[in-house]
């Protein structure tokens, strides 16, 4: 990867508590320090073939969410946007937990989406960002406790840093559901 600065990193808290994460965008937390109060939903709408990456190390209070768009990036282009793809994103997202206090051995995965969206044979974008983000998971090591994957229908993710629980909304359903 370039020298660049990496961009894509969501800090704003809306009204409502929420982090909106957009497409090769993370956010972070971290609550070592409670006196703040403040406990984030990083939140993720209309997430089709893309890939919710949600990391966690509950002992430290550490987490994190990727918006993962493609499985593998192109060694040969400037990549300013690493989180958009699943092989950079796994790593740096570790990387990222543990700069903020996370335990190595405590962090665990979570991964939502990956659907078929489009139905044409040829569409297996989703099912490839699935599994060049469990193969990148594997090679760090990192534990996969909960997934939601694959299917012709989009959802929406939402990982609260109050609890670490993950709900998630397909489209068609009225509410949103615990993962």
């Amino acid at each position: 990867m370039n020298d660049h600065k990496i961009l894509g990193k969501a800090e704003k808290i809306y009204n409502n508590g929420e982090i909106l994460l957009l497409i090769g965008h993370y956010a972070m937390f971290n609550h070592i320090n409670k006196a703040q109060k403040i406990y984030p939903k990083i939140t993720i709408y209309g997430l089709g073939s893309c890939i919710a990456l949600i990391l966690y190390d509950k002992t430290n209070n550490v987490g994190g969410m990727a918006h993962i768009l493609l499985p593998r990036a192109n060694p040969h282009k400037e990549i300013t946007y690493p989180h958009k793809y699943a092989d950079l994103s796994v790593q740096l997202l570790v990387r990222e937990l543990i700069d903020h206090g996370a335990d190595k051995k405590n962090i665990k995965a979570i991964i939502v989406g990956g659907s078929k969206i489009f139905d044409l044979d040829e569409n297996i974008v989703g099912l490839d960002n699935a599994t060049v983000t469990r193969e990148e998971l594997n090679k760090l090591q990192i534990q996969i406790v909960k997934e939601d994957l694959g299917g012709v229908k989009g959802r929406s993710v939402v990982f609260d840093s109050r609890d670490f629980s993950v709900k998630l909304k397909k489209i068609g359903d009225d509410s949103f559901i615990k993962l």
